[in-house]
């Protein structure tokens, strides 16, 4: 009678168990999309004294960054930062931890300035399929 109810609870814990983890794997992917977004085009909901807290690669830079990397890295093409126009490359805008342009599957977002997307390829680690995660900005 004891092995038939762990059969039965272990049926019914087993996929809500995975169902869980996929939920949180997908919405840690979307945590790290939208800080690479804030770090692209700053928060607009961050202002003091009429000034934004945050105002992101674009903004300062002039132009969006043509890799990811550039978010971390000063691009050959920025200007360094210029205190009194507020203009030039004023990074990192991201910690640059092991990871920080992976998706919680290992696998490194496509990013793309034309579409102005950031994409994970999802838990099938496929792209242009069903479960892809998009950010735009």
């Amino acid at each position: 009678m004891a092995v038939t109810l762990v059969a039965i609870l272990s049926l019914v814990a087993i996929p809500s168990f995975t169902n869980f983890v996929k939920d949180a794997q997908k919405q840690v992917t979307k945590e790290r999309m939208d800080t690479i977004r804030k770090a692209i085009v700053g928060d607009s909901k961050l202002v003091a004294n009429g000034q934004f807290v945050q105002p992101g690669y674009e903004s300062q830079v002039g132009a969006l960054p043509s890799t990811l990397n550039d978010l971390v890295t000063i691009c050959a093409s920025c200007s360094a930062y210029n205190a009194y126009t507020k203009n030039g490359w004023r990074g990192p805008y991201l910690s640059n931890i092991t990871g920080w342009n992976q998706d919680a599957w290992g696998q490194t977002f496509t990013y793309s300035s034309a579409s102005r997307t950031i994409t994970s390829r999802g838990p099938d680690r496929t792209a242009s399929t069903s479960d892809d995660i998009t950010v735009s900005f």
